[in-house]
C-alpha cells in the first residue's frame, strides 16, 4: 500500500512541457505543423533545443531528459501541390554552393522530385553518399 501511495505522489509531481509555448518557439525557426497536444513530454529543466528544418522536419530535443521530437514543416504556398516540379528523380542537375567571393558548382543526380524552394536529396556522380540541397529552378539546386 505504501509503494502505491509513493508511486501516486511521484506521478502527481511530474510536470509536463507546455506544448503551446513549444509550438510558439518552433514557429520562430520554421513554419511547422502544431505539436500533437496529446503528447505528455516531461518538462525540460533547460529550454528545449530547436534545430533548423532539415528534410521537412524540425527536431526539438531535451538532452538532459533524453526526449526528442520531430515536427513536420508545413509547405509554404509556393510549394502547394499545384506548383510545378522543377527537378525530377534521376535528373542530372547543377548544384551550386556560394560563399563570400566564390561559387562552386558540380553536377549531381537528384534522388527525389522537388518543387522550387523544396529540399531534396542529391548524390555525386562519383560518391554514393546522399546530401541535401534546395531546389531553385529547373535543373538547379543550391547547398
Amino acid at each position: 500500500m505504501l509503494s502505491l501511495l509513493l508511486i501516486m505522489s511521484t506521478a502527481a509531481s511530474v510536470q509536463f512541457e507546455d506544448l503551446a509555448l513549444l509550438d510558439k518557439n518552433i514557429q520562430i525557426h520554421a513554419t511547422a505543423a502544431p505539436v500533437d497536444k496529446r503528447l505528455k513530454l516531461a518538462k525540460c529543466p533547460d529550454a528545449p533545443i530547436i534545430m533548423p528544418p532539415v528534410d521537412g522536419v524540425v527536431v526539438v530535443r531535451c538532452p538532459v531528459l533524453g526526449w526528442r521530437l520531430q515536427v513536420p514543416v508545413r509547405a509554404p504556398d509556393a510549394m502547394d501541390a499545384g506548383a510545378a516540379i522543377v527537378i525530377r528523380k534521376g535528373d542530372v542537375i547543377e548544384c551550386i554552393t556560394t560563399g563570400q567571393g566564390f561559387a562552386v558548382s558540380t553536377q549531381m543526380i537528384a534522388l527525389d522530385d522537388a518543387r522550387s524552394g523544396q529540399s531534396l536529396r542529391v548524390k555525386s556522380l562519383t560518391s554514393p553518399t546522399p546530401m541535401t540541397a534546395m531546389a531553385k529552378a529547373r535543373g538547379l539546386a543550391m547547398f
